[in-house]
């Protein structure tokens, strides 16, 4: 993308009026053009399947998931659309989950506009942004992060994404039938991927796995 070219924007939040508001900063930018809106997950798929936006903004939160799982599957549809998270939320564990998942950026909603559209921006020319609230050293490469102690591989990254959005999900407290709704998928399904994340990983149940996730500062605290 040239500095001259104009961004295009897909908005992903549940609240009318933030996306509102937001498309009302965005519109005193000469550079960016809102694209779309979409209110959940299953709209910004199909909408980022029509549209293919530069990036799409992400809440942490959506009514039928959460904007981690959401990432992961905007990537896997358009791989050279970027993520911005736009969120709430600034627990330094939904930053570096949002970052493992592909996302180029993280912002605050409480951000001034001016550093909303420079995130923006900076996620444009291909820049991990991290809101200045936040440890910078979260925006580095996520390579090292996804180490564990003493410098050995980290046994999550055996696993396959769909065996990764599973695993994200139990150490959340999902039970099988809610994950097998939020990934459109049969409960046997869930039920299967279950059997190999616990041989991967070589547990034997889901406290196991749990500690597993606590040891790689995977669980939300």
């Amino acid at each position: 993308m040239t500095a001259s070219s104009t961004i295009t924007v897909l908005l992903v939040d549940d609240h009318h009026l933030f996306r509102e508001g937001l498309r009302a900063v965005l519109a005193d930018a000469e550079d960016i053009v809102v694209a779309g809106e979409a209110s959940t997950g299953r709209e910004a798929f199909e909408m980022v399947d029509r549209l293919k936006p530069d990036i799409v903004t992400v809440d942490v939160t959506l009514p039928d998931g959460d904007g981690i799982l959401a990432t992961r599957e905007i990537l896997r549809r358009q791989p050279t659309t970027r993520v911005l998270m736009l969120t709430m939320h600034g627990n330094h564990y939904y930053v570096s989950q949002a970052l493992a998942a592909g996302a180029k950026g993280y912002a605050l909603k409480e951000q001034r506009p001016t550093e909303i559209l420079e995130a923006l921006r900076a996620v444009a020319r291909g820049e991990t942004y991290v809101a200045p609230q936040l440890p910078q050293e979260l925006a580095a490469p996520m390579t090292g992060a996804r180490r564990g102690s003493g410098g050995a591989t980290n046994p999550l990254d055996t696993l396959s994404p769909r065996e990764r959005d599973i695993f994200d999900l139990i150490v959340r407290g999902y039970t099988n039938t809610v994950m097998a709704e939020t990934l459109q998928l049969s409960v046997k399904t869930i039920e299967t991927h279950r059997a190999h994340i616990n041989k991967k990983l070589r547990v034997h149940s889901t406290g196991e796995l749990i500690r597993l996730a606590a040891l790689h500062g995977l669980v939300a605290t």
